[in-house]
């Protein structure tokens, strides 16, 4: 009988497979063709043991990762004990594949040490910029069914004995737009998997095949002792939050979107009964996503620094209506669902958890992908030679204002909860497609007040230096960020075309492909983060450096938090210690810890009128 990995030992090999899907993501970026991934790290990777059970992921998309399981569990369901070495599965469709959606294609390799011993499975996702379908890019909300959405890709050998499997590729990229470009971002997510397996054998051979074995199985139990133990500190009962969603892309209306949190000893339930039934357009999210972003909201909240893998969910237990926004069936599409309707739930989560520990959320956020799709011809003749192609396509992701926290500001156009993609350089986006920008910066007075200011929007304007094709994804166009505890909601988004010209054209958060003509401007000003405590608790020397740093007015100061602030710079302190105490007086009774805001749809209200 062998002896157990000593403590040491196993805190350096559990480092050692952190590590090793570092080094994937960086194989991965490095190798990728599309900018999205190699400079906006629209990608993840993960390690699972041999029996499929996430042990080691990367610091990645949420969105992705939250998926993770589903597509260990779908994809080997039927392949397990069937993979050699050098084989790859591949795979994309919500329904059959595990995955989130379907520009996000998941590869899945196993890793076998010298003498055979299956030491697990590495596993890349990356988002392809076009994977077929009725638009450019495949982010059309409005359309029939999935399969209007794109190529489905249920689980397939892409590689076989490290070779590409020629028949598969042949069907892959035959119906995408960009097939050289495809070919290469397949082949950077190859290039993940094959760090990965070596990443394994090394410590395999250095440590032992026994050892990696029994240290993924311990990371496993570790993460689910602290996972639990920080749950039986939440007050045992049920929470509950709800909110509305901005439209499927085919009517402008609200959806309703409900969860109910149950805890009891150190077990959770996340029940998203009360949803509203599945949607025309592409709005709906599959349910490993909703299981994903449940995890992902209990993990942020109580314990961020926990190490992710398997032992995140055996606490945890996801129920949602079949048929549901939340839990949709086939053929209803998706394609959208994990860009805007997942990051509407995480704030809601953050609603729901206000109720059981309110010093560990964040307000509300401007909650959102934000997907500005650009379709036209590429602007360089010698890359549509290299290419082989004439039109070029290119999605940007932009930031927004995070919520406020209990002991901090919100962050100012960042991106958050599980679109962490980062934001691609102005240089980039000029260089792969034929616009121009004219500006990029950030709005004051968008963030909500509170004794924690939400963060601000940012403003984004391009200019069109060539005919071109134009999809937005977005939120928050009408209902805007909660704040929380006395916090202001924050300011919602304006999407606009031509702003300021007769020919002004505001769009709504959904917008399918639409032609924008050579001079046209886009303004894309994200929504900004909720407050969190009463305004008139921010001191004032902060209020004061607000306005100097310009997150807020001199309107804006006098109006959120109370402080007049005069032609000179310098506080009127009577003026202000008398506003203040109106503020306070005036927020007793009001009463309610969460601000709505005010949104322009007629047909909810806040509170409801049947109290549901």
């Amino acid at each position: 009988m062998t002896e157990p990995v000593d403590a040491v030992t196993f805190e350096v090999v559990h480092a050692g497979l952190r590590a090793v899907a570092q080094e994937m993501k960086t194989a991965v970026q490095r190798t990728a063709y599309s900018p999205i991934v190699s400079t906006g790290g629209d990608m993840s990777v993960g390690i699972g043991g041999p029996d499929g059970r996430v042990v080691a992921q990367g610091r990645d998309i949420p969105a992705q990762l939250g998926a993770l399981p589903f597509s260990f569990e779908a994809m080997l369901r039927d392949r397990a004990g069937t993979l050699g070495p050098g084989d790859v599965l591949i795979g994309n469709d919500p329904y059959v594949s595990g995955s989130n959606h379907i520009n996000d294609v998941c590869l899945i390799m196993p890793a076998f040490t010298d003498d055979e011993t299956l030491l697990g499975y590495v596993c890349t996702r990356t988002h392809w910029m076009d994977i077929g379908g009725s638009a450019p890019g495949s982010f059309n909300v409005r359309v029939a069914d999935m399969y209007a959405e794109g190529l489905r890709i249920p689980t397939l050998l892409a590689y076989r004995g490290y070779e590409p499997v020629a028949d598969i590729w042949e069907l892959i990229f035959s119906n995408v737009r960009g097939r050289t470009e495809r070919e290469w971002d397949l082949r950077a997510g190859y290039a993940g998997c094959v760090a990965g397996e070596r990443g394994l054998q090394r410590l395999a051979r250095r440590y032992g095949s026994g050892t990696v074995l029994e240290v993924s199985d311990r990371a496993i139990e570790y993460t689910e002792r602290r996972m639990r133990a920080r749950i039986e500190e939440v007050p045992d009962g049920e929470y509950n939050a709800f909110d509305w969603l901005e439209g499927d892309g085919w009517e402008d209306r609200p959806v309703r979107i409900e969860v109910t949190m149950r805890v009891r000893g150190s077990d959770v339930e996340f029940d998203w009964s009360g949803s509203a039934p599945q949607v025309r357009g592409g709005l709906n999210l599959g349910f490993p996503s909703t299981a994903g972003v449940s995890v992902y909201a209990l993990k942020a909240a109580l314990d961020p620094d926990i190490p992710p893998n398997a032992g995140m969910w055996a606490p945890v237990t996801v129920t949602a209506p079949e048929a549901t926004v939340v839990n949709p069936s086939p053929p209803a599409p998706n394609q959208a669902g994990v860009a805007e309707t997942i990051q509407r739930m995480a704030d809601l989560l953050m609603l729901c958890l206000a109720e059981a520990v309110p010093d560990d959320v964040i307000a509300g956020t401007f909650a959102s992908a934000t997907v500005m799709m650009i379709e036209g011809r590429d602007p360089l003749a010698w890359r549509r030679e290299a290419l082989r192609r004439d039109r070029m396509i290119l999605m940007d992701n932009s930031p927004g204002g995070m919520g406020a926290r209990a002991t901090r500001d919100g962050v100012s156009g960042i991106k958050v909860h599980t679109g962490n993609a980062r934001v691609q350089p102005v240089e980039m986006v000029e260089f792969n497609a034929p616009v121009r920008y004219v500006r990029w910066e950030r709005v004051p007075d968008t963030g909500g007040a509170g004794r924690q200011r939400g963060g601000t929007s940012v403003a984004r304007e391009w200019q069109v230096v060539d005919d071109v094709n134009l999809t937005l994804l977005t939120e928050r166009a009408h209902i805007p960020a909660f704040g929380l505890f006395g916090g202001s909601a924050g300011a919602c988004g304006v999407y606009a075309i031509n702003v300021g010209s007769p020919e002004e054209q505001r769009l709504p958060s959904k917008t399918p492909p639409q032609p924008l003509a050579r001079g046209d401007r886009f303004v894309l000003q994200s929504a900004g983060g909720g407050g969190y405590g009463p305004a008139w608790e921010r001191p004032i020397d902060e209020v004061v450096d607000d306005y100097l740093d310009g997150y807020v007015t001199r309107d804006g100061a006098r109006a959120g938090y109370g402080v007049v602030i005069g032609a000179d710079g310098a506080v009127d302190e009577a003026a202000t210690a008398e506003l203040r105490a109106q503020m306070a007086d005036g927020a007793a009774a009001r009463g309610g810890t969460v601000d709505r805001g005010t949104w322009s749809y007629e047909d909810i209200s806040w509170p409801p009128a049947d109290g549901g």
